[in-house]
C-alpha cells in the first residue's frame, strides 16, 4: 500500500495546479489520471488575468507567455436584417487594459498545452508522483482504491481531493448530489487557421445565433457557434461548406482559412451545463473545479475556476503543514468559505452572459446593443465588467448600473474611476484569510 499526504484523483489543469503548488511546499502528493495521452475533446482555452497571475507565481510565466496568444480586447458586433439594405452592424469594444493591474490581459492557450507545461514542472518535484493511466474506484476503510492497468492498488492519504470533472467519483463517494441545469442551446466548436490581421476576440450577436472567435497561438482561431439543441444531426447531414457559411456571413475573411476543416468530424458538439455543489468538503475529502461546480461557457470561466480553486486549497494545505495543524480537518472549511461565494458570482455572471444572447425579439436585441455600447463608453460599467470577468476582484452591480446600461443616466468621468480601482481587487487576505487569523 502506498502512503502520501494528499491523494488527487484527476490530472487535469485543476489537479495538476494543486499538485504543483503542494509539491513546491514539500508536501507529498500522488496524482492519478485516467488518460495517458492527450484528450481529443475540446476544453477551456481562455486564461483570465487571475489565472495568469497564479500560474506565473508558480514559475510558469515565461513558458506560458511563449505558448499562448494575448487577448487585450473583446470586440462585439450586433447584426440585424434591414430588408433591402441587408445586414447592418453595430460595434463595441471592451478592453482588459481598463484594469489598473499588472495582469490586465487574457491569454488563449490550448488546454492540453497547459497540462504539458504543468507536468514538466511537476516532474522536477521529488514529493509529487503522477500515475497514468489509472482510475479512482472508491474507498475501502478510508483508503483510496485505484485501477492501474487492470491491477487493484491501495493509496492511503491524510486528505483526498477529487478533480476528475463533472462526473466526479470522489463527489459521489462523499455523498454529494447536485442538480444540473441544462440550457436551451448547444454549441459547435472547431479550430482552424486565422487571418493574420485577426488578433482580438470577437463576439457576434445575430437575430437567431451567437458566434465567438478567439485567436489561438500558431496562427489558429477557436470558433464557438450556438445552435438549437438536437439540431447537430441536421447540420451533419449538410455539406461541410454549410459550416463555413455560418461564419463567413459575418466574417468574410475566414472564407479561405476554413477549408482545413474537411468534414464534420473536425467539428465538436459542446453541451453547456450549470451546477453548484452544496458542499466542497466532507471530513478529509475535498472537490474542486468541475467536480464541485460547472458554469456556462459563455464567459470563459470553467478552467479558470479550477485553477483558482486549486490555488486556494493548496495554500491552505501548505499553511496547515507550516503551522503543525495538518490533522485538523475542520480547517478545510476555510477553502469552501473563500471559493463557494466566488463561484456563485461566476455562475451568475456566466448565466447572465448567455441570457443576453438567448432572446431574439428585436426589442430585446436593441436593448442588448445599447447595453454593449454603454459598457464600452461608460468607464464604471467597463471596469466592473472586465474586473468581474478577470477574476482579479469583484464589483457588485447595482440598480444604477441597469439604468446606465440603458444609457439614461449621466456618465462617469474616467479620471474619477481609475484611482478607486484598487479597493475592488482581491487582496492576499481575501484569498488566504487563514494567514491573517
Amino acid at each position: 500500500m502506498k502512503t502520501t499526504q494528499v491523494f488527487v484523483s484527476g490530472g487535469g489543469v485543476g489537479g495538476l495546479t494543486l499538485a504543483l503548488k503542494l509539491g513546491m511546499c514539500g508536501i507529498s502528493v500522488v496524482v492519478i489520471e485516467r488518460n495517458k495521452s492527450k484528450s481529443p475533446l475540446y476544453k477551456g482555452e481562455l486564461l483570465q488575468p487571475k489565472s495568469i497571475e497564479l500560474l506565473s507565481k508558480l514559475g510558469l510565466g515565461d513558458e506560458l507567455y511563449d505558448a499562448s496568444f494575448p487577448i487585450k480586447k473583446l470586440h462585439s458586433e450586433e447584426w440585424k436584417w434591414e430588408g433591402n439594405d441587408g445586414y447592418l452592424r453595430t460595434k463595441s469594444v471592451l478592453s482588459y487594459r481598463t484594469l489598473d493591474h499588472e495582469f490586465n490581459l487574457a491569454r488563449m492557450l490550448p488546454h492540453e498545452t497547459l497540462r504539458e507545461l504543468l507536468v514538466k514542472k511537476i516532474e522536477q518535484l521529488p514529493s509529487v508522483e503522477l500515475i497514468r493511466p489509472a482510475k479512482f474506484k472508491g474507498f475501502e476503510d478510508d483508503v483510496a482504491i485505484i485501477d492501474q492497468k487492470g491491477e487493484k492498488k491501495r493509496i492511503q492519504a491524510y486528505y483526498y481531493v477529487g478533480a476528475e470533472g463533472r462526473s466526479s467519483k470522489m463527489r459521489k463517494e462523499m455523498g454529494i448530489t447536485c442538480d444540473e441545469k441544462k440550457y436551451d442551446h448547444h454549441f459547435l466548436t472547431a479550430s482552424f487557421p486565422r487571418p493574420k490581421t485577426f488578433t482580438d476576440g470577437l463576439v457576434v450577436g445575430a437575430p437567431h445565433t451567437f458566434l465567438g472567435l478567439f485567436p489561438l497561438p500558431n496562427d489558429y482561431v477557436r470558433s464557438v457557434y450556438r445552435i438549437p439543441p438536437g439540431s447537430y444531426r441536421e447540420y451533419k447531414e449538410q455539406p461541410i461548406t454549410s459550416y463555413y457559411d455560418l461564419h463567413t456571413t459575418y466574417v468574410p475573411g475566414l472564407k479561405d482559412t476554413m477549408t482545413t476543416i474537411t468534414s464534420w468530424r473536425d467539428v465538436q458538439l459542446m453541451i453547456p451545463y450549470q451546477f453548484q455543489s452544496p458542499h466542497y468538503v466532507v471530513d478529509n475529502k475535498v472537490i474542486l473545479g468541475d467536480a464541485a461546480h460547472s458554469v456556462h461557457p459563455m464567459a470563459g470561466e470553467g478552467m479558470n475556476l479550477a485553477i483558482q480553486d486549486a490555488d486556494v486549497l493548496s495554500d491552505l494545505f501548505c499553511w496547515m503543514d507550516e503551522k503543525g495543524k495538518w490533522r485538523d480537518q475542520k480547517l478545510l472549511k476555510w477553502y469552501e468559505r473563500v471559493r463557494k461565494p466566488r463561484v456563485d458570482q461566476m455562475i451568475a455572471l456566466s448565466h447572465r452572459s448567455q441570457l443576453a444572447y438567448s432572446f431574439h425579439n428585436p426589442i430585446f436585441r436593441k436593448l442588448r446593443t445599447r447595453a454593449l455600447i454603454a459598457m464600452e463608453e461608460r468607464p464604471l460599467l467597463h471596469f466592473k465588467q472586465m474586473l468581474n470577468v478577470s477574476g482579479l476582484g469583484y464589483y457588485k452591480a447595482n440598480l444604477f448600473d441597469w439604468f446606465n446600461h440603458l444609457d439614461v443616466l449621466p456618465t462617469n468621468n474616467r479620471s474619477s474611476i481609475y484611482p478607486k480601482q484598487k479597493r475592488h481587487f482581491y487582496t492576499e487576505q481575501d484569498d488566504y484569510p487563514w494567514r491573517f487569523k
